[in-house]
């Protein structure tokens, strides 16, 4: 089905006969023979692609929502072929190449729009938005137990009894196990390692207060995200304190479904092998999503969850590379990594980790022993000229709008279908960094 001619010359007239590539801008046309005066040199790319197995293709839009206006794209031979090129497909993201364009076509109309130059002119102030890499947590569980343990060694408890649907993180430290679960319970999760008997309930925000216990505590909250990330089928490596995405079949490549700035749904990989650009051949090595999660205490009562992605570099899918044969091309790409980039990759996880909901909710039993942390991406407003128009990429899905499903979780009314891991905080390796090019 071809792109009808209403919405080409909607695209054409929007992109100003330039390419919408950043710093591209290459005219479209130029001159010709006297047979064909004009040379067309621009292409209309799609951003899902025009059929499902196409670039990008996998999106619930109908064929003939892929061929409008919204669904392209203009750019010059070489940038569309780069877009499309089977190693570059994890960089131009549906929601890159979206605001690729609304960057671009903003550009236009305030260039080329007739306003007068005002580029002498020092930029008014605006007010503006600044976007964190921070959730804030919402809820911390109002208890924490405490009771003599005879082991030392954490792996040589085994947490026994619980429903699926409750979580069960504990440390031992100070001769104590500490744990979210009443310790006190003759049937609890516990209760065939420790005295019931002897176990102590402490109010949480007053324990956690005294510098001895602090770093305790955030030991236990870390071992809450060993629970989350598990049963989200992420794997875990103490070294690099990175947690990743392994393939569901070695050798194979992996997808997942997300939410991701500016469309409903999308598809993201987490697991490929990268190709060279100049001959499609496979290099090397492979590249693996992975994220780096820590709880901060910003206040004696305020609490928030820390999102930092990365990337793991493996040989096959497996095993790890040697971090110094990692070439100094990766730090690069880090550096050339946008703010509109490392957004869209907090977007990812975040949604991920959430399932597309207003809240991650830990469940360690009935109210009020639960964590919640608010999916809703941390802000705050700033007085400064702010971005110029084609760099201004805006976003939605800045927070999730609570249903009577999420709503029911978050106060403990429903069960989760979710299984645990192997329930023993075992630590499966990570290690991570940001995307880019690895030199074996």
């Amino acid at each position: 089905m071809a792109i009808p001619i209403a919405q080409q010359r909607k695209l054409l007239q929007r992109s100003g006969n330039m390419c919408a590539f950043p710093d591209c801008r290459r005219l479209l046309t130029s001159e010709g023979s006297p047979d064909d005066p004009v040379v067309v040199l621009g292409e209309i790319a799609h951003i899902v692609g025009e059929s499902p197995d196409g670039p990008r293709g996998k999106s619930p839009l109908t064929l003939k929502q892929r061929n409008t206006y919204q669904n392209t794209i203009l750019l010059c031979n070489q940038h569309h072929q780069l877009i499309d090129s089977d190693g570059a497909l994890a960089t131009y993201t549906v929601e890159r190449l979206t605001a690729m364009k609304e960057g671009h076509e903003k550009w236009v109309e305030r260039t080329l729009g007739g306003r007068r130059n005002v580029a002498a002119e020092p930029p008014p102030m605006i007010q503006d938005t600044v976007f964190s890499t921070l959730l804030p947590v919402h809820q911390m569980p109002r208890y924490i137990y405490s009771a003599p343990c005879p082991v030392a060694r954490e792996s040589e408890v085994q947490p026994a009894g619980a429903p699926e649907t409750i979580m069960t993180p504990f440390v031992i430290r100070g001769g104590f196990l500490w744990a979210f679960q009443d310790l006190r319970d003759e049937r609890g999760p516990f209760a065939h390692a420790v005295a019931s008997a002897e176990a102590e309930q402490h109010v949480t925000a007053v324990w956690y207060g005294q510098a001895q216990h602090l770093g305790w505590y955030v030991a236990l909250l870390n071992r809450c995200l060993n629970k989350l990330t598990g049963r989200l089928g992420l794997n875990f490596d103490r070294e690099h304190q990175r947690y990743y995405f392994q393939p569901d079949e070695p050798g194979k490549p992996k997808e997942v479904t997300y939410r991701p700035l500016n469309n409903p749904r999308a598809t993201r990989k987490v697991v490929w092998q990268p190709v060279r650009q100049s001959t499609g051949e496979p290099r090397d090595h492979w590249l693996h999503r992975a994220v780096h999660l820590r709880f901060i205490q910003a206040s004696p009562g305020t609490w928030l969850l820390s999102i930092r992605p990365e990337l793991r570099v493996t040989s096959d899918g497996v095993a790890p590379v040697d971090s110094r044969q990692i070439g100094r091309r990766v730090t690069r790409a880090k550096s050339r990594m946008f703010n509109y980039d490392l957004l869209g990759e907090v977007q990812f996880w975040r949604d991920f980790l959430g399932h597309s909901s207003p809240q991650i909710v830990f469940p360690f039993g009935p109210q009020p022993q639960r964590m919640i942390i608010s999916t809703a991406i941390g802000s705050g407003k700033v007085q400064w000229p702010g971005i110029p128009d084609e760099h201004a990429m805006p976003f939605k899905n800045v927070e999730y709008l609570d249903d009577l499903f999420t709503w029911a979780e978050a106060e403990g009314l429903t069960d989760d279908d979710d299984t645990d891991r192997n329930d023993n905080d075992t630590e499966d390796a990570w290690d991570g960094l940001d995307d880019g090019e690895v030199t074996p």
